[in-house]
């Protein structure tokens, strides 16, 4: 009985001490990649300074899609919120990359645009290198714009773009060195060759941030960064300098974090509606909402106290910094700029709303990937014993679009009319299914 007691012990200690091993070996080889891959120049670094404005524009501060002579339109494809995990190991990503190469080869977009979180991984730099090499495999050019989780882990955003500026098809830029944020930047698409006379349309790509720096906000809090006033400066001088080229420039924007404006467009459209809202909601504030279709399926936001009064509709959008009493509106800008007629977000992946606020075309993504809830296909004994099985964020039963079926990851197409009604949008949600 003692010999026995003592091999089981024996064999207690050797598990345990070869998991020790496993999580040491593990942490040095972390902490070895993230020497590596954290690091950040002493000096800003990006293609060029804004100087608040001083700076003259040129297109050629900007990358560029040259499209067909005669294209009646342009295809763009929004990828949201894939939030790859390992890339090339065998995971969950491998039906986020399944869905988008049939997604690319199906629909043949002219350009992609990745709305932010292309990652969520302890291996970044390999997510992103894995990504963009499925992208130069696809021959397909692609944007990219910053969420809030593509570089919480092993690199820098300074790394990330030292790697994209590798790739051919990849369009990214960090933009001016000097404004807030690092994925700052237009891409001009011009018909036929790269001239001012042929300059078709813009996309305005900014990045919304990650968190707010006030050390009383926690995570949990479910509050995030926003669009700055140097962003906002840069946008109305690039549009400014767009527009000195082409007067009749129009534009649409893209970036991780939606603005308030969607929770103002739900509120606004369900008021249309006749349907009940918050009673702490000011409707003379609201908008006027439009076309508005999709569902809001995120859980709501009365868990935390730093949420606008009323606004706890699953809309996490830009702010509130506990600090400040307003933040600056891109929307304003965009109203007053009358050349950005859309802005598409994601962020939210369980939410499919969209629709049209005073005039300017909101939009979620649909999200593309799989290692993003729901974490679970179906019910086991697992999510039941933790009481997961009746929650939004891991019951794929409860994210359902508005037919009220179950809902599948997918893309978003946007297509542009550059001809006959330049500028008109035909926005269509393509689940997996569709593919």
């Amino acid at each position: 009985m003692k010999k026995t007691l003592k091999k089981s012990k024996k064999v207690t200690l050797i598990v345990l001490a070869s998991v020790l091993g496993v999580l040491l070996l593990l942490t040095a080889v972390f902490g070895i990649r993230w020497a590596v891959h954290s690091k950040t120049p002493a000096e800003g670094y990006g293609e060029y300074l804004f100087n608040g404005g001083e700076t003259q524009f040129d297109l050629d501060l900007f990358p560029y899609l040259i499209i067909e002579e005669d294209a009646t339109q342009l295809k763009v494809m929004q990828i949201a919120d894939p939030q790859l995990k390992f890339g090339a190991f065998p995971s969950r990503d491998r039906k986020t990359f399944d869905l988008l190469e049939r997604a690319i080869t199906s629909q043949k977009p002219h350009l992609c645009v990745v709305t932010g979180d292309l990652t969520l991984s302890l291996f970044t730099y390999d997510a992103f290198k894995y990504f963009a090499e499925f992208m130069e495999d696809m021959h397909t050019p692609w944007a990219f714009v910053y969420g809030n989780h593509d570089s919480q882990f092993d690199s820098s955003k300074y790394t990330i773009y030292n790697l994209l500026k590798q790739y051919p098809n990849c369009l990214f830029a960090r933009g001016p060195a000097d404004v807030y944020g690092e994925s700052n930047y237009l891409v001009n698409i011009y018909k036929g060759t790269k001239s001012p006379e042929n300059l078709a349309y813009s996309l305005v790509m900014l990045d919304s941030g990650m968190y707010p720096e006030a050390e009383s906000v926690a995570l949990t809090d479910w509050v995030y960064d926003w669009i700055h006033q140097d962003q906002i400066d840069w946008y109305n001088w690039a549009i400014d300098g767009l527009q000195a080229i082409n007067p009749d420039i129009q534009s649409s924007m893209f970036f991780h974090i939606p603005i308030r404006q969607f929770a103002d467009m739900y509120y606004a459209d369900q008021l249309q509606k006749g349907n009940a809202i918050p009673s702490q909601i000011d409707v003379s504030t609201l908008g006027v909402a439009s076309q508005v279709k999709g569902t809001v399926c995120e859980s709501n936001k009365a868990d935390t106290e730093l949420v606008d009064a009323g606004y706890n509709v699953g809309i996490f959008y830009q702010g509130k910094d506990p600090t400040a009493t307003t933040h600056p509106d891109i929307f304003a800008s965009v109203q007053a700029q009358k050349s950005t007629k859309a802005i598409f977000c994601g962020h939210d992946h369980a939410n499919t709303l969209k629709g049209y606020y005073d005039g300017i075309y909101l939009g979620y993504g649909l999200c593309s990937g799989y290692h993003t809830y729901p974490y679970f296909d179906s019910e086991w004994f697992l999510t039941k014993w933790f009481g997961l099985s009746d929650k939004v964020l891991y019951n794929a039963d409860l994210w359902v679009d508005e037919n009220g079926e179950k809902m599948q990851k997918g893309v978003t197409m946007i297509e542009i009319d550059l001809a006959t009604e330049y500028g008109k949008l035909t926005v269509t949600d393509k689940q997996s299914k569709d593919l």
